[in-house]
């Protein structure tokens, strides 16, 4: 396909994006399957043409929006598209498409110019592209040197991270079958189960993963599970169950013994998390999958729960490097809305635990709002609650497994707290507590 033709797809695939309110990957993954003529190829370069927008759009837009006031929509997501290609690509992007034909006198390449020009008297939110209100807030907790490193890893692609399905495989022993279909992985370096591919790949349509042997999950997302660390034959909820991913691992961790039980409030979440459990042959998990249920499980587990884990919903602010879009939608009145989802959550769901269990609270979150701040105000409230530093915690974990760099990781750590410029995992934080009555 010609240039030409793509930047007119990548346009249109934006504008897509733009102009439906789903999630960014679930409107990209839409419009490529409805167009089935794309190559490989083809797919490849508008996915990263879209990307490379959203995750630059925000400086992007405030700079057409003040050099073209009087700009449509429509023309805007073309020039940006143009705008964020144009930086990092050698290719002549020069040929104007069929929407750009129509811009006004003043011509792409001087445009550019300007935007150069420009660039170098931009903010520290301008040049990453974050809202400024996001910029002030995490300077409370980083130096700008660290910012900017922050800022750049989030506005990096992540990696595709694996877990082993370790009921069924090694992860050595995964490393080498992934290897057979020509898939090359590296050992992750906290969690004991994680392969990273070397570059994008489709997994789903491997022999390995369609036997269950392996996952897609994020490095960080993990180590959540492994914190909680279930032991086999107990009670186990997982509390905001989303897709499931932790779902599996908790059920994993327990060697199909005992019993997990998932709750996702918005059921569609779910998705295909029974196929998931059917594939790993997990015989351990119980969804969930109504109000009635979860009414009943309250009724029959009230205090008698072993494990909990809450993984709240929170802003996503951890997981830009995968949804871009998250930036345009991150606002400070969001923040105050999901904090006090936040804080219901955690007093609705602990007196489930039993005295003597243990809870973890979690989030995909870098803004201290969603974490620490929760944490300590759910023990002022909850005085039968207290902290177990993540440092303490790592070491009790009994599995066969070096877990000598996690250790060297979360020493004299209170809670888990990840960073992508740190550890090249999504940002993430987990607090582990437990109940004395």
């Amino acid at each position: 396909m010609t240039l030409k033709s793509l930047l007119s797809h990548s346009i249109e695939a934006y504008t897509a994006v733009r102009t439906d309110t789903r999630p960014a990957d679930v409107v990209l993954s839409d419009y490529l399957r409805a167009r089935k003529y794309l190559g490989s190829h083809d797919r490849k370069f508008i996915s990263e043409a879209v990307y490379t927008t959203l995750r630059q759009e925000l400086s992007l837009e405030r700079f057409i929006r003040i050099a073209l006031p009087e700009l449509s929509n429509n023309l805007t997501y073309a020039l940006l598209i143009f705008l964020s290609l144009a930086q990092r690509s050698q290719e002549n992007l020069l040929s104007p498409t069929s929407e750009l034909t129509l811009l006004p006198e003043q011509t792409l390449s001087d445009l550019h110019a300007r935007f150069l020009s420009h660039r170098q008297s931009q903010t520290l939110s301008e040049r990453f592209s974050f809202p400024d209100w996001v910029t002030e807030k995490l300077r409370a907790e980083f130096s700008e040197q660290a910012l900017e490193h922050l800022y750049t890893s989030l506005n990096s692609e992540a990696p595709l991270t694996l877990r082993t399905n370790t009921l069924l495989i090694s992860r050595e022993d995964l490393q080498e079958r992934l290897l057979c279909e020509n898939i090359t992985t590296t050992f992750g370096t906290l969690s004991p189960d994680a392969l990273l591919c070397d570059r994008r790949r489709p997994i789903f349509h491997t022999e390995a993963f369609k036997q269950g042997l392996c996952e897609i999950q994020d490095e960080g997302s993990q180590l959540i599970s492994l914190l909680l660390n279930p032991k086999p034959k107990t009670i186990t909820l997982d509390a905001c169950a989303g897709g499931g991913g932790k779902t599996l691992h908790l059920a994993t961790l327990m060697q199909n013994k005992g019993k997990v039980y998932a709750y996702e409030k918005i059921l569609k979440r779910f998705g295909n998390i029974r196929d998931r459990l059917k594939r790993s042959s997990l015989q351990n998990v119980e969804l969930l999958d109504s109000d009635e249920k979860l009414q009943r499980f309250r009724e029959k587990f009230t205090g008698k729960v072993d494990y909990l884990l809450i993984d709240a919903p929170c802003t996503g602010s951890g997981t830009l490097r995968r949804n871009p879009d998250l930036k345009r939608r991150l606002t400070p009145e969001s923040l105050d809305r999901i904090k006090r989802t936040q804080s219901e959550i955690l007093d609705d769901y602990a007196p489930l635990l039993k005295a003597g269990g243990r809870l973890v609270y979690a989030t995909c979150s870098i803004f201290r709002e969603e974490n620490e701040a929760q944490v300590e105000a759910f023990l002022s409230r909850n005085q039968q609650f207290s902290l177990l530093p993540a440092s303490e915690v790592v070491k009790e974990i009994r599995i066969d497994a070096d877990l000598t760099r996690l250790c060297e990781r979360l020493k004299d750590e209170t809670y888990l707290k990840l960073f992508p410029h740190r550890d090249k995992t999504d940002g993430f934080f987990a607090a582990v507590l437990t109940r004395h009555s």
